[in-house]
């Protein structure tokens, strides 16, 4: 939200009607609370904010879930924990993805 206010008092009158704009926060930190996190990603540390479990660090690698295996600090998550296993700062994510062919 943009408050006007009146400037201080000018003594000699040449600042009459001037206005400055004061500017105050309408979001409290409660409501924005951003959390990063640090991951190595096959191999690479990568900041990514947003990404509690591996479902949403697929998600926000834009990664489908339904064509890659993941483990995580070396043990192997089943697709259907994806939703379930917490990543935490420093954790080593893999994710390998399956190609088909012949």
């Amino acid at each position: 939200m943009i408050r006007e206010r009146p400037l201080e008092p000018d003594t000699d009158n040449t600042g009459v009607g001037i206005w400055e704009l004061e500017e105050k926060a309408t979001v409290s930190r409660r409501d924005a609370v951003f959390r990063f996190m640090r991951l190595k990603v096959n191999g690479d540390t990568i900041e990514i904010s947003g990404a509690g479990n591996v479902g949403e660090l697929l998600h926000e690698l834009g990664i489908e879930s339904g064509r890659v295996a993941v483990e995580v600090n070396l043990s192997i998550v089943r697709k259907s924990e994806y939703g379930k296993v917490r990543l935490h700062e420093g954790d080593s994510v893999e994710i390998v993805n399956f190609v088909g062919g012949g």
